[in-house]
């Protein structure tokens, strides 16, 4: 997978801050969305974007469209990725991404990575691991990472029960 470099302006994100009213992004994230344009990338069946000349337009609209948002925005949190059957979470200040699915209340959210340069890490590695036949190596790996529940998603990312 290569990530297409981007000059995507500061002004982008603080349109996003506005019109999420967001007050502060991790700067991680922030550097990533920034220099990359994510708008079709996706591991396994996790999207980060979808059909968007830049990103940050999808990020916008996916998180508004969401008929919880005033909760997400209460906890602090966007959503940053599509997959199945989680979506994935950002805690806009301290970068921590978290998981959850239809069946989980935000109060019951998992942590599967601590910021968002180690997530894609995971989700490149995850999916070489499939393409490999390495799931086990991969699993063993991310329990040294994760909790046990934030494991359950690494299982299910690469399809190891």
């Amino acid at each position: 997978m290569v990530l297409k470099k981007e000059v995507i302006p500061h002004s982008s994100l603080d349109r996003v801050k506005q019109l999420l009213e967001i007050e502060y992004f991790d700067h991680v994230f922030s550097d990533y969305i920034l220099k990359y344009n994510w708008c079709n990338v996706g591991f396994l069946s996790y999207q980060f974007g979808y059909n968007d000349e830049i990103v940050l337009d999808w990020l916008v609209n996916r998180n508004l469209e969401c008929s919880d948002y005033h909760i997400l925005q209460k906890e602090g949190l966007i959503i940053i990725a599509n997959g199945d059957p989680y979506t994935v979470l950002l805690e806009c200040k301290t970068g921590n991404i978290y998981v959850f699915t239809s069946d989980t209340s935000y109060d019951n959210k998992i942590q599967i990575a601590s910021y968002f340069e180690e997530l894609i890490k995971a989700m490149g590695t995850g999916q070489y691991s499939l393409w490999n036949n390495i799931e086990k190596d991969f699993i063993d790996l991310m329990s040294s990472i994760v909790t046990e529940k934030g494991l359950d998603f690494w299982k299910d990312f690469v399809g190891l029960y």
